[in-house]
């Protein structure tokens, strides 16, 4: 059986060039192709676009008329660089030579053995289920497979994952936190409470990133952080899951481009989202910072095995977003501290060339460990105050890859805290990776620093048969695939932002635009859930699309709950009880120019569906 979705919509297309330069990256004049390295091109001295070679080597840019200079790097090869006059469709091709000696792009490390005050007085744990659940699981049954054995071959697209974004069950995670996980929230000692969403724009509905706001109690600042991609921020009235809340108002300020706005009666987003307009000129960063900190103990070397496999793939099919978009890598490696381990953390700073990054993974391998918890909070630390991120950027995002929790202690609980507080400050979202072996106290302390820092939580699932039981995490329901695609995902919805005309760039979803069928998932062999009790296909329309704010919606069978949501994931509007062949209308005429979503849950699954918004 399938649900049927037809869509109403009109395409959108996005103004290119018409000339290019496109060529090939290979290792001297007849020696193997160079695939995922850095192809920079500047203007004067301008960098105007910036891509990397597929994995045969091959690129190619889209730019205006005009001379360009092109520039090709590869970590532990001389950079190339030529000049192109670009009248057409131009190919030029590079042979790098390899350095000689200690190649420039080597990276440098950090290592750090004594942390004295987080090593000293620490029980051990041990790896276990703190809050059994029966949550049930989605099945996904388009994947393709299952293995026996944990595979011995790393390669791309094989581990699956899950995600769950608190932000999308904001209600769900609320009663969780105060009742089923209630004993893991007073351990870890740490609790987002008192929500107050930000939404900045320009005066023509474009969204304003990495602004900084503060959420304000007198004169005292209570929390600090930045807007995203979609001009939004998340701020906390605490961190501290022992505080009491003292009532009155508390207001936020809001400063971008020289620029100063105060919100004087700022609303919890149980009331409503403070949107602020500034009259600023548009222009948004190009500059996203990317780190991987990774639990580098012996029972993680499955996921850095994978890890080496994944990346040049996931940041490659992530940078086709745009050409302008200007990535930078780091790692942050890590095992415990005042343990015999052969380091506490091993650092490569931000680096434009993928190649680089990539091969400093390859080095690492696990090994050390003994007990379950690890040095987590300070591989947290060096990352988040030790690596130099942009001052200015559209995305920082840090992928903490782990298996188990820091060691819980006074010091520790606190340090989390100020850390997480810290990533918020600098706008750095934290999306953990949650890998086999991690428990249900390390899901919780994991999904409240994502939700402090405006990222979401992720974690690996048994469906690839690969490492070791994954638990499944405290929700409802949750989509199995591939950790490759969900991470590009997150990254191309953490960097999606349209230009200064409005234009959106051209942005492959899973979601539909027009016509689809979408397949039910089976309670078992021969029943299949249906949305109200007769239906098994539903016939869904929604007009105009694109729209400017007003979007009418109509279905020949009920719809008991229809909900709109921004890329990341965030619930931003809520329709209940939509009778069938009834016409409904929803307004997005507040929310910022960008794309958003429609979703339906039906049975274990999400009937979804792209809706591109542009003001006028």
């Amino acid at each position: 059986m399938r649900l049927q979705l037809l869509f109403c919509c009109s395409l959108f297309t996005t103004l290119i060039s018409a000339q290019s330069i496109s060529g090939n990256l290979r290792s001297g004049a007849v020696g193997a192709s160079l695939g995922y390295g850095n192809v920079d091109i500047y203007r004067g001295s301008k960098l105007v676009a910036s891509v990397l070679t597929d994995r045969d080597g091959n690129f190619n840019v889209r730019l205006d008329t005009g001379l360009y200079r092109c520039v090709v790097s590869y970590d532990g090869y001389v950079s190339s660089t030529k000049t192109v006059h670009v009248k057409a469709d131009e190919s030029v091709d590079f042979a790098v030579a390899k350095e000689t000696g200690t190649p420039k792009g080597a990276p440098h490390t950090k290592e750090s053995k004594v942390i004295a005050s987080y090593a000293a007085s620490r029980p051990v744990y041990g790896r276990r289920e703190l809050y059994s659940t029966t949550d049930l699981a989605e099945s996904n049954a388009s994947w393709p497979g299952t293995f026996n054995v944990r595979t011995t071959g790393a390669a791309e697209g094989v581990l699956s994952a899950g995600e769950v974004n608190d932000y999308a069950k904001w209600q769900q995670w609320t009663d969780l936190s105060a009742d089923a996980l209630s004993s893991l929230r007073k351990a870890w000692g740490i609790a987002p409470i008192g929500r107050y969403t930000v939404d900045l724009q320009t005066p023509q509905g474009l969204p304003l990133a990495d602004a900084p706001v503060k959420l304000m109690r007198g004169g005292t600042v209570l929390y600090q952080a930045r807007t995203d991609n979609t001009g939004k921020a998340e701020l906390w009235a605490t961190l501290d899951a022992a505080d009491t809340l003292v009532p009155g108002s508390l207001r936020l300020e809001v400063e971008h481009g020289g620029h100063f706005i105060r919100v004087n009666d700022a609303q919890p987003f149980t009331k409503a989202v403070n949107h602020v307009v500034l009259d600023v000129a548009c222009g948004p960063s190009d500059a996203v910072d990317v780190a991987f900190v990774v639990d580098a103990t012996g029972s993680m070397q499955d996921e850095i095995d994978f890890l080496k496999a994944e990346m040049n793939d996931i940041i490659y099919r992530s940078k086709r977003i745009g050409d302008q978009l200007n990535f930078r890598f780091a790692n942050v490696f890590y095992r415990d501290a005042g343990t015999n381990d052969e380091y506490t953390t091993r650092t490569m700073d931000f680096t434009r060339v993928l190649s680089t990054a990539v091969n400093f993974i390859s080095e690492q391998r696990a090994d050390g460990g003994g007990d379950t918890p690890e040095a987590v909070e300070i591989a947290l630390d060096s990352a988040i105050n030790g690596l130099s991120w942009s001052a200015s950027a559209r995305a920082r995002i840090l992928f903490l890859v782990l298996d188990a929790g820091p060691h819980l202690t006074p010091q520790v609980r606190q340090r989390m805290r100020e850390l997480a507080a810290q990533a918020a400050a600098k706008g750095i979202r934290i999306v953990p990776v949650a890998a086999s072996g991690t428990d249900k106290a390390t899901e919780y302390l994991m999904r409240s620093v994502a939700l402090a820092t405006n990222g979401t939580y992720t974690f690996l699932t048994d469906h690839s048969g690969v490492g070791l039981h994954h638990i499944e995490p405290s929700t409802d329901k949750y989509a199995v695939e591939s950790l490759n695609s969900l991470l590009v995902r997150i990254l191309k919805s953490f960097t999606y932002m349209p230009d200064c005309r409005q234009q959106l760039p051209d942005l492959a979803l899973n979601y539909p635009d027009s016509a689809v069928t979408v397949p039910l998932q089976p309670d078992s062999a021969t029943t299949v859930r249906e949305i109200g009790s007769a239906y098994t296909t539903v016939n869904w329309r929604y007009w105009p699309n694109p729209t400017t704010g007003l979007v009418h919606i109509t279905a020949d069978a009920a719809i008991p709950e229809l909900y709109v949501t921004d890329l990341s994931g965030k619930v931003l509007q809520v329709r209940k009880n939509i009778p069938a062949n009834n016409t409904v209308e929803l307004d997005l005429g507040a929310y910022a120019t960008g794309v958003y979503l429609l979703r339906c849950p039906v049975g274990e699954g999400w009937a979804s569906g792209k809706l591109v918004l542009q003001r006028g």
